[in-house]
Formats: C-alpha cells, structure tokens, sequence
C-alpha cells in the first residue's frame, strides 16, 4: 500500500498565520528590527518596493503605510495568504498596495525598476533561490535598497515551543498561554512536515556563509549582516 507523502500545506499554514504572528515574540522582534530599518529608506516619490513572496502582507501592508507616496508590490502565489492581504488592504484603505498572485518564477518586472525591495521569510520555500535571488538583484536598481531574510537552519519545534511557552506564560499566565498552544497547533503540525522537507533537501538550508555567498553570487552588495529569529535566520541588508 503505497503511503500519501506529507507536505507542508501552505493554506492551512496561511489560516493560522496571523494568530501565530500576533503572539510569537520573536516573529514581533523580527517584524519590529525590519520595519526600523525600512523607515531608514531614503526614496523618492513615486519609488517602487517589492516584497516577495509577501504571505498575509504584514510587511507590505506596512510598507505601504510607510511609504504612501511609492507603489508597493505584493508578490505571493498563495490565495489564501493573497485573500488575507487584500483584506487588510481594504480595511486600511491603501491604494498604492497591489497584490500580484504569482510565484517568482512566474513574475516578471523590467530589469532595474525596483528602488527597493524585501523577502522575508519566503527563499527557503522556492523552486530556485538562487535563481530567484538573482531576478531580485537584476530588478533592484542602482543605489535601491533591500533587506532579505531567511531561516537557514533546520527548525527544531519543540526548542521553539519551550520558547514561546516561556514568554507567553510571562506575559499571559498558563491558561491563556495552553489557549493559544490549542489554536496554534496547525502552524506546529506544518512546522514539522517543514523540518521533514529540510531534512530530505526539498526546502533550502543554508549555513551564514552559504547565504552571504548567495547573495553576492546574485549581483547584491551586502551593506550589513547578522543572524536572527533565535540564530534560526539570517539578514542581510542589501544594495546594488
């Protein structure tokens, strides 16, 4: 009897998504650490910035707030993550937010017509990151700006459910600590098939090296680095 292959199932992961971004601390410390750094840009009106394989928009909704001025792209391929996202478009009423349903490897923008861009999260989940890392750096114009992110390293989940327990029974006590474990563990159950995809090389690892090697392989300069999200990340801020 031939048994069915698990595979992460991105729109299950997408129904929990933002209830899990809401109360993971470390998700909030990240968010925080880009937003800053984002607001650093120095952009023109009518500037363009993308955020590739953008999921429920957390980041490209705020990019969109930061920036009323600039268009901002929306790139996923994910309908229920894009659903997600248009919602939140709506009830911000952000018109320079345009939500493009396509997987990278299907997008195409003119060469240099980003001025900045960002992915987060995203690269370990496509067909070709080191392709796709070079569409982005060919799209990013001279002197645009980009911040890239992404979990290299093979997830351990129960170190990070200790984790999180830890913070959340700080901040809300056990009973709604045991709460939110409930209502999360459709995101634990995809993190796992997650470390079973790394495992057997269907998702992209990658040590700091590696990553910095990808990057400038691309045709970025890396203007700053460092690892992040429990040292499961890497970051790099990027130019061209």
């Amino acid at each position: 009897m031939q048994t069915k292959e698990k595979t992460v199932d991105w729109h299950l992961y997408a129904e929990k998504y933002d209830m899990l971004f809401s109360y993971n601390p470390f998700y909030q410390e990240l968010y925080k650490e880009i937003t800053k750094l984002t607001l650093e840009w120095d952009l023109k009106p009518g500037a363009t910035i993308a955020d590739i394989g953008a999921g429920t928009g957390n980041y490209s909704v705020t990019l969109a707030k930061q920036f009323p001025q600039a268009s901002i792209l929306h790139v996923d391929n994910n309908v229920e993550m894009n659903e997600r996202a248009r919602q939140k478009k709506e009830d911000s009423g952000l018109e320079n937010l345009k939500i493009i349903p396509k997987g990278i490897q299907e997008v195409r923008l003119p060469s240099e017509s980003l001025d900045g861009l960002i992915s987060v999260h995203a690269l370990y989940t496509f067909p070709h990151p080191a392709k796709a890392l070079k569409k982005m750096a060919a799209w990013l114009a001279p002197g645009g700006f980009g911040i890239l992110v992404d979990p290299g390293r093979i997830v351990n989940v129960l170190d990070w459910q200790w984790a999180i327990g830890k913070k959340l029974i700080a901040q809300y006590g056990i009973r709604k600590t045991l709460e939110i474990f409930r209502e999360a563990k459709p995101v634990s159950r995809q993190n796992r098939y997650i470390r079973q995809m790394q495992r057997q090389e269907k998702l992209w690892t990658h040590s700091t090296e590696e990553f910095c090697e990808a990057i400038k392989n691309a045709g970025f300069k890396i203007l700053d680095f460092k690892t992040c999200f429990r040292g499961l990340s890497d970051l790099a801020v990027v130019s061209r």
